[in-house]
């Protein structure tokens, strides 16, 4: 039985780019039907996109911003293969000088690549990029990626090095490194990178900071404690990562009321919601982490709605309630038609 309970741990790295408008990245001006439709995409409305990038091409709006929009809709309606001939298009509309919207549609396409497993290509887009900007600190971060996964391990490290030589300070990156790292099957060279920065930033790192690395160290005694000390019951950050230390230490009601103290005071945050629900089901609280995955679903625009419809169908399925949790997972498949893994349980959910 495949039972994929999703918790996001590694931190998504923040870039001006892979965001459905350009707003506050550059000063590009939008047509009309397009701006409505970059808005519909920012809603998750692709539907409604799509029409407003229909009435732009009839109102003659800017073509490379319209393929852009198509492109970028495509992508969240997981239809990889027309998001890459989207951006194509797009780029082909350029006026030769690489400027911010091609640099956008770059990263775009490298990612729809990789959505659709061509690393090769992935990597080539990055390439480019890089050639044109060689201290982009995420390209050298997301073509070592792909390298890692194509088996190219010397040059997966040489473009993390480079990464980390450009921004020396940013521990996000080290953590999503060692994450790649471990993933791929090089754990304890992921761990490297985090104990070299921990010796060589000791005195600059906030306990916070060393607690939610010891976490991904694994080192969970170190990971309370510094955790502890850190604890701020209005900071959700903190509130997750000690929660989390304390489920993998196996101590599931204290991490409850952590999450319970938090959510007290900050009744909107999903993504605590979600942790609380796996919490419970861990422990075989289902009824609770029902409520819980629910309680985060009724958040409005908790930006987890895949995660959090994922996870609900997972809750009644512990509970033994198949035939709500088959009624979701169709619901679930028609909209998310990409994620293997709910296919695998779709399937096992038909036999129940």
């Amino acid at each position: 039985m495949n039972r994929k309970i999703t918790s996001k741990i590694f931190i998504i790295l923040a870039v001006c780019v892979m965001i459905p408008g350009l707003i506050g990245c550059g000063s590009v001006k939008l047509g009309e039907h397009t701006e409505a439709g970059m808005i519909a995409v920012s809603n998750h409305d692709y539907a409604l996109a799509m029409d407003s990038f229909a009435k732009a091409e009839e109102n003659g709006e800017d073509s490379e911003l319209l393929a852009r929009g198509r492109g970028i809709a495509s992508y969240y309606m997981m239809d990889y293969e027309n998001s890459v001939n989207y951006y194509l298009e797009a780029l082909s509309y350029s006026s030769g000088i690489f400027d911010y919207v091609d640099y956008d549609i770059n990263f775009y396409l490298a990612s729809s690549y990789e959505k659709l497993d061509n690393w090769e290509k992935a990597v080539s887009t990055y390439t480019a990029i890089l050639d044109l900007h060689d201290d982009d600190v995420m390209a050298y971060y997301r073509r070592g990626t792909d390298y890692l996964i194509m088996g190219e391990h010397d040059l997966a490290i040489a473009d993390f090095d480079k990464a980390l030589e450009l921004d020396e300070d940013n521990y996000d990156l080290r953590i999503e490194i060692a994450g790649r790292l471990s993933e791929n099957y090089y754990e304890e060279e992921g761990i490297k990178y985090l104990q070299n920065f921990l010796v060589e930033k000791e005195k600059k790192l906030t306990s916070y900071d060393k607690g939610r690395i010891y976490y991904y160290m694994g080192d969970l005694d170190n990971a309370k404690v510094y955790l502890e000390d850190a604890r701020d019951d209005d900071d959700q950050n903190t509130v997750f990562f000690l929660g989390k230390t304390y489920e993998k230490l196996g101590d599931y009601n204290y991490a409850a009321s952590v999450y319970d103290s938090f959510l007290k005071r900050h009744p909107e945050s999903a993504l605590i919601y979600n942790e609380m629900g796996i919490s419970k089901l861990e422990s075989g609280d289902y009824a609770g982490a029902m409520d819980a995955f629910i309680s985060a679903k009724n958040i409005d625009n908790n930006g987890m709605e895949q995660t959090l419809m994922y996870n609900e169908i997972v809750a009644y399925e512990y509970n033994g309630d198949f035939a709500k949790a088959k009624n979701l997972m169709s619901a679930y498949v028609s909209k998310y038609p990409d994620d293997r893994d709910a296919e695998k349980e779709s399937t096992f959910l038909s036999t129940r």
